[in-house]
């Protein structure tokens, strides 16, 4: 029997043992699931569940802004050079990154703001609602992907997000948002019901000022006021439990009679990562989709996706049969994205157009006897005189165990060299180029279990030399994450 074939089987059997043990036994037959998905669908699960939790109590409502705990930095970067380039803000600082607070809420802050201590970029209600973090390749820009205000998308659960560097005209990209502030009249009262629904559920129109509630006791129906009579879309999110149900229509509100009704379903949708081509103009991503199979269990569509800021038109990377995408970066000059693919018997880094047409492998890792990888979210350093990316370990022989290492692939390589090895059950993910090229931010944490996407309940940024392979802290709290490093700032 072929290595991989044999692999795939003991490690079905080994799932089908660890259900036997904690679940009930059932009568319908067990659908085999790709490895490299059934990890992404179990990491997916886990976030749909904080999810589920945020869908049915939207705020549009500002609460205090909790106090985010400055972390004290073993490490610090220089000052921006004095004579920075053009396309740059002078006020932008080095680094920015992602800071949790005690009751869970992330915001980007930016150490050293126009000269202060830590600036606190966003204020967003809800917890962990920050998943990725990047700048822009001029510098004028900040990107991030989270699930704030999520219900003024169309059919989103996380969208991208662009702000300028001293967190300044941020604005939901993706997902038909509309600021209400700039929701031209006349305004028009929505009314309806929800097919399908269960639980507690919110409403929303485009442009709308809030989105209105009702649950059973109302029979789903709702009344929304200051409803933009051009508005284009209404959506609805009911909960029920653990369950997440969504739905979306299209409005013509000039031509079409109200009341109107939304359906609903268990299903959903949203972008995890990004990269901002040179312009940012368009932007690069992973997206995903979800429904219910059969047996009512969560099954994932996860795509690489180009979107373009000003159309809204989405186009989708070629990836080939059977690979799992994860994570993607545009280059400096704009003509090549590269990603991270797995597949069934090796980890490939992978290259595309700016079309999205697939070129092919730049680089691929067999997978060991007892090993599942993934190569994910790989980054160019500014001056693309190298490419650093996470490499996924699941060992899956025995007990299951993770790691995430960091490796770096250079300008003449056939292969990627280590740039740190982790132990086991300790990951070094979101890495982020010096402006200098020679040094790597990243994110640092132990966990027993692989946690991106997502969060992990703990980390600190550290960084590494490329010439000397020796990593030191650079936050010491705990509570940092998702490091973005200014382009052509000064640092080693």
């Amino acid at each position: 029997m072929p290595r991989s074939r044999f692999a795939l089987t003991l490690l079905l059997a080994l799932a089908a043992l660890a259900v036997a043990a904690c679940a009930p036994a059932i009568d319908a037959p067990l659908t085999p699931t790709p490895d490299i998905a059934e990890l992404e669908a179990r990491t997916e699960e886990r976030l749909a569940a904080r999810l589920t939790a945020q869908a049915p109590l939207p705020t549009e409502t500002p609460t205090p802004t909790p106090t985010v705990a400055t972390p004290t930095p073993l490490f610090k970067p220089p000052s921006p050079t004095a004579t920075p380039r053009p396309t740059a803000t002078p006020v932008a600082p080095a680094v920015v990154f992602v800071q949790k607070g005690q009751d869970q809420t992330t915001h980007v802050v930016a150490p050293g703001l126009n000269g202060g201590d830590n600036g606190v970029l966003t204020h967003f209600p809800e917890p962990l609602s920050i998943d990725a973090l990047v700048w822009s390749k001029e510098a004028e820009w900040l990107a991030f992907a989270g699930s704030h205000a999520f219900i003024r998308s169309r059919n989103n659960e996380r969208n991208l997000f662009l702000m300028r560097p001293d967190g300044s005209e941020m604005r939901m990209v993706t997902g038909e948002f509309l600021d209400p502030a700039d929701a031209p009249g006349p305004f028009v009262v929505l009314e309806g019901a929800i097919e399908g629904a269960r639980g507690v559920c919110r409403v929303m129109a485009q442009g709308a000022a809030s989105p209105v509630g009702t649950d059973e006791e109302q029979e789903f129906a709702f009344v929304l006021t200051g409803v933009p009579q051009e508005a284009l879309w209404a959506r609805a999110i009911c909960t029920d439990g653990a369950d997440t149900l969504q739905g979306d229509i299209a409005l013509d509100l000039e031509e079409e009679p109200n009341p109107i009704a939304i359906a609903v379903a268990a299903q959903g949708q949203g972008w995890r990562d990004v990269s901002l081509a040179p312009g940012s103009t368009r932007m690069v991503g992973t997206h995903y989709a979800w429904d219910l199979d059969e047996e009512g269990s969560r099954r994932y569509q996860v795509r690489g996706a180009i979107f373009d800021i000003e159309s809204g038109e989405i186009l989708w990377l070629e990836t080939p049969e059977g690979m799992t995408f994860h994570g993607a970066d545009w280059s400096f000059d704009g003509e090549r994205i590269i990603g991270g693919l797995a597949g069934e018997d090796a980890a490939h880094l992978w290259e595309w157009q700016p079309t999205g047409e697939s070129v092919g492998s730049m680089l691929s890792i067999d997978n060991p006897e007892d090993e599942i990888l993934a190569i994910v979210r790989p980054r160019w350093s500014p001056r693309e005189t190298g490419i650093v990316f996470e490499l996924h370990r699941w060992h899956w022989w025995g007990d299951p165990r993770f790691r995430t290492d960091l490796m770096l692939l250079e300008p003449g390589q056939e292969d990627a060299r280590e740039l740190f090895i982790s132990a086991w059950g300790h990951h070094a993910t979101h890495a982020a180029w010096g402006a200098s090229g020679k040094t790597v931010f990243y994110q640092s944490y132990t966990l027993e279990e692989d946690t991106s996407p997502g969060l992990p309940p703990y980390a600190d940024i550290w960084y590494i030399s490329i010439q000397e392979p020796e990593p030191g802290p650079w936050t010491d709290d705990g509570a940092s994450y998702l490091p973005a490093v200014r382009p052509y700032a000064e640092l080693p």
